[in-house]
């Protein structure tokens, strides 16, 4: 692969989930790193040498290099010491881009058929409980007809408020 198709690799991947600027960073380094030795890989490099470089912790460059090979945009072995620095490769992505999706598609559409099957119970609930309500006349079975409530006889204006009960 190129220099271009990597780094288009690394876009593609981020379209599917964004990537945050120390992985961005770190992929590129190492393909810079990674043309310098004419394509050779594994390569070498070590880890205090990349955060000097980047500017970067320790901790960021192994979390963002962990995160890189979950992508699968590399593989690396971390090294023993610092004169045994960490081995790195570049990864090409296949042109199926199916691969490993089928798992999670399958997995989504099992959620979507779960959750459209509570909705469809939910939904059938509340068509009963209207039908219910419009046969009782109310929400919830509560009755708005006046012969089921208790009445209070009104005062007549200018009555006194107190003698009407």
């Amino acid at each position: 692969m190129t220099y271009i198709e990597y780094m288009n690799q690394l876009w593609r991947s981020a379209l599917l989930s964004p990537l945050p600027a120390s992985e961005i960073a770190l992929f590129a380094y190492l393909v810079n790193e990674s043309n310098k030795r004419y394509w050779k890989m594994p390569f070498v490099r070590s880890t205090t040498r990349i955060c000097e470089d980047l500017r970067l912790s320790r901790q960021t460059v192994i979390t963002a290099r962990k995160h890189l090979a979950e992508r699968k945009l590399i593989a690396f072995t971390e090294g023993k010491s610092r004169h045994l620095p960490s081995n790195y490769t570049l990864l090409e992505w296949t042109d199926d881009l199916t691969v490993g999706l089928t798992d999670n598609l399958t997995h989504g559409l099992t959620h979507i058929k779960d959750k459209d099957k509570h909705q469809n119970k939910d939904s059938s609930i509340k068509e009963r409980r209207e039908i219910f309500d419009s046969r009782n006349g109310g929400e919830y079975g509560n009755s708005k007809r006046k012969e089921n409530r208790r009445t209070c006889p009104v005062p007549a204006e200018g009555t006194d408020y107190d003698g009407a009960f």
